[in-house]
């Protein structure tokens, strides 16, 4: 139990580098998994963290090693659009993951992809496969807890939590496949998507009963310029009363830059989406106090907040 979430944990944090943590559509997962350094055999609870458009395995670092710090294993797979990956394919050797967006014809090649359900059922295959890793005993990270895992993920990653969360997609090319994953215990969205485009429709979160963190910005903009009303739909639509929104006022779509932590980032938005998501972690694990702490809306001076209460 923590006092403060934001505050660090304490256990000291590993990161490891695995370059195959399990096979989907006959390739390779690379994942950077975030896990509590213990002396003891207390069983760990498991996040599955999807990248955004462009980013990869190695960023999110700060939620990453802020969760191991709470006891919490954080798994970061790989995902095909991850730029490091692109940058070859693109023949882009001058650009990186946080200078893409700043050429047009390269942003152009990259959006084309978070419209694309080749590259949708991509992504979803390969984070299932990532929790199905997880009822297999690893000497990677030893003690997980496979049975209820929350799926988070920021952008292009929320959107494919969304789908492991079991919201549905209104699309043919899809033929009603069902991308939800039954140890998917809850789902923290980072900048998700709302209905109008890839499938989504108002009736997509008819069925989403898991509790559900959804966390975004004022100025938190969809790639057609959609806003906030659109970016909080998820939450707004889905039928559950477990749920919580967090908006963090004046910050765009870096979320005060979650992604790439360091000299631009914004350290009171970061570690507050932190530390707000390692409580949801605790609290879909039965936390009473974690959850009592996400309703009493921490760190007022940066984010507002609709906690399950007020929603219901």
């Amino acid at each position: 139990m923590a006092a403060d979430w934001t505050q660090r944990g304490p256990f000291p944090v590993d990161r490891v580098e695995v370059g195959r943590w399990c096979v989907a559509d006959g390739r390779d997962v690379a994942a950077t998994v975030h896990h509590p350094v213990s002396s003891t055999a207390t069983p760990a609870p498991a996040v599955v963290f999807c990248h955004g458009l462009g980013s990869g395995r190695d960023e999110y670092g700060a939620i990453g090693a802020h969760l191991a710090s709470h006891g919490i294993v954080s798994i970061h797979p790989e995902f095909d659009d991850a730029f490091a990956l692109m940058r070859d394919r693109l023949g882009l050797p001058h650009l990186d993951s946080t200078t893409w967006s700043s050429d047009p014809d390269t942003r152009g090649a990259m959006l084309r992809l978070l419209f694309d359900p080749v590259q949708w059922r991509s992504r979803a295959r390969r984070a299932r496969a990532v929790i199905d890793a997880l009822a297999v005993d690893s000497p990677r990270v030893p003690g997980l807890i496979s049975e209820r895992v929350v799926v988070a993920g920021h952008s292009f990653g929320a959107f494919t939590a969304q789908m492991l969360a079991g919201v549905r997609l209104f699309e043919p090319s899809l033929s009603g496949e069902d991308f939800g994953h039954p140890a998917v215990a809850g789902a923290a969205l980072l900048s998700p998507q709302g209905s109008g485009s890839r499938g989504l429709q108002p009736r997509s979160w008819d069925d989403l009963h898991l509790p559900l963190l959804v966390v975004t910005a004022t100025h938190d903009l969809g790639p057609n310029g959609e806003g906030l009303t659109w970016r909080r739909e998820p939450f707004d639509a889905a039928p559950t009363h477990d749920k919580w929104l967090v908006v963090a006022r004046d910050r765009d779509h870096g979320l005060g830059g979650i992604a790439w932590p360091g000299a631009g980032a914004d350290h009171d938005v970061v570690v507050g989406i932190a530390g707000t998501v390692a409580a949801f972690v605790a609290h879909v694990g039965g936390d009473a106090a974690a959850s009592a702490w996400l309703d009493s809306g921490p760190r007022p001076d940066v984010f507002d907040h609709v906690s399950r209460k007020e929603a219901a």
